[in-house]
C-alpha cells in the first residue's frame, strides 16, 4: 500500500492532524502502537491565564479561536460535542496573589480573560475563598477520550488507521520515499508524544517530559457545577463526579500511579474546601507529558532527513495549541507557508544536523 503520509501516535496531536490531512485530500495512515498515552489521561483543561504570576498562556490569543472553530468542525463530523466553554474560578491563596491579578485586570491585553471579582467569603459551596478570587473568561475544557475514540472510528472507517507498533529501525529511506514493512510512503509524521524522547531522529531537541497524576473522585458533599483553580484544580463531570489535578514530577518517569501522588491532591482538594469533602476516589491516573526546554512545541521537517517531520512537544497545552499547530502544519506541507517561528523545528536544526 502506498500513502502520501504516515503518522506515527494516535494521541490528541497525531488525530488532529490526520483529520486535517485527511479532508485536504491526502491519503494517510496512522500507526499506533496501543497502550497509555498523556492526552488519554489528560483532563482537557485551557485556562487562559495560569501561575503564581497571573501570565497568559502563551499563544492564547491566536490558538484560542483556532481551537473553538476546529473543535467545532471536528464535532460535525463525528458528530458529538466534544469542546465545553465554561468560566473557572480562580482562587486567591494569599494577598500576594491578589494583588498580581488586580495588576493583570488593568492591562487591556488581559481584558479578555480576568472576569468578576470574587470579594472573600462571598464564593459559597464551602469553598475556602478567605481572600476572594477572580473569574477566568474563555476557559474551556476538551473530552480527550471521547475525542480520540471517535476519530479512531472515523480513521478506521476510511482505513486509516493501523494498530500496531512501528520499529524504527525498520524504516527504510530512499529517493524515491519511505518504506515500513509491506508499505510505502512520501512522509512519515512523528506524533508520539514523550516517546519522542528515544527517537533516533528528533531524540536530540531538549525535551522536559513530566509525569502527573489526576484522581477521578465521587463525593457526597454538593460540589460547585464550575471548575475551580487554587494550586490544584477540580474539574465536575455531574452526578457527583468530579477530576482533580495534577502532579508535575520530572524523575522518575513513569506512568504507575503512586501513593504520594494521591495524597498530595487530596491534600490539595481539601485545602479548597472549609470543611473537607466526603468524597471516594474512584480511578488515579498517571501519564507523561512531552514537554519541551523552552514551553513550545516542534513542528516542521528534519534538517537533513526532508521526508521526516515531528509534530510534538505541545506538554499541558495540547487541548489548547494542536488545533492551530495542526493546521500550520497541513498548510506548510500542502502549500509550504512558512511554519509559525515560535514552533517551528528549525530553531533546534543545529541539534539534528549532526
Amino acid at each position: 500500500m502506498t500513502y502520501d503520509v504516515l503518522i506515527l501516535g494516535q494521541g490528541l496531536v497525531g488525530s488532529l492532524l490526520a483529520w486535517r490531512l485527511i479532508r485536504a485530500g491526502l491519503t494517510v495512515l496512522v500507526v499506533d502502537g496501543g497502550g497509555n498515552n498523556a492526552s488519554r489521561t489528560a483532563a482537557g483543561l485551557v485556562t487562559p491565564v495560569t501561575g503564581k504570576r497571573w501570565v497568559k498562556t502563551v499563544g492564547v490569543d491566536t490558538a484560542l479561536p483556532e481551537a473553538r472553530g476546529g473543535y467545532k468542525d471536528l464535532a460535525q463530523d463525528l458528530t458529538c460535542r466534544v469542546w465545553h466553554e465554561h468560566p473557572i474560578l480562580r482562587l486567591y491563596r494569599n494577598q500576594s496573589e491578589r494583588d498580581q491579578a488586580r495588576k493583570r485586570r488593568r492591562e487591556a491585553d488581559y481584558l479578555p480573560y480576568l472576569g468578576e471579582e470574587i470579594p472573600p467569603g462571598t464564593a459559597g459551596w464551602n469553598l475556602a475563598d478567605d481572600y476572594g478570587g477572580c473569574w477566568l473568561k474563555e476557559a474551556a475544557h476538551l473530552d480527550t477520550e471521547v475525542l480520540l475514540d471517535r476519530l479512531r472510528d472515523w480513521l478506521q472507517a476510511r482505513g486509516a488507521y493501523l494498530g500496531r507498533r512501528m520499529d524504527y529501525a525498520a524504516l527504510a529511506m530512499s529517493q524515491s520515499g519511505i518504506r515500513w514493512n509491506d508499505l510505502h510512503a512520501d512522509r512519515v509524521i512523528f506524533c508520539e508524544g514523550w516517546r519522542g524522547v528515544d527517537n533516533p531522529w528528533f531524540g536530540a531537541l531538549p525535551w522536559q517530559p513530566s509525569q502527573g497524576e489526576i484522581l477521578t473522585l465521587e463525593s457526597r458533599t454538593p460540589l460547585p457545577p464550575f471548575p475551580v483553580n487554587a494550586g490544584c484544580w477540580t474539574l465536575p463531570l455531574g452526578k457527583g463526579r468530579f477530576r482533580v489535578g495534577a502532579t508535575y514530577r520530572w524523575q522518575p518517569l513513569t506512568e504507575d500511579v503512586s501513593e504520594s501522588a494521591r495524597r498530595r491532591l487530596l491534600a490539595g482538594l481539601n485545602a479548597l474546601f472549609r470543611k473537607p469533602l466526603q468524597a471516594q476516589v474512584i480511578v488515579q491516573r498517571a501519564g507523561i507529558r512531552p514537554n519541551t526546554l523552552d514551553h513550545q512545541p516542534f513542528v516542521g521537517r528534519h534538517p537533513r532527513h526532508s521526508r521526516l517531520l515531528l509534530c510534538n512537544g505541545f506538554g499541558s497545552k495540547g487541548s489548547l495549541l494542536a488545533p492551530w499547530a495542526t493546521r500550520c502544519l497541513t498548510e506548510y506541507l500542502l502549500s509550504e507557508v512558512p511554519l509559525p517561528a515560535s514552533i517551528d523545528l528549525r530553531r533546534y536544526h543545529a541539534r539534528l544536523a549532526d
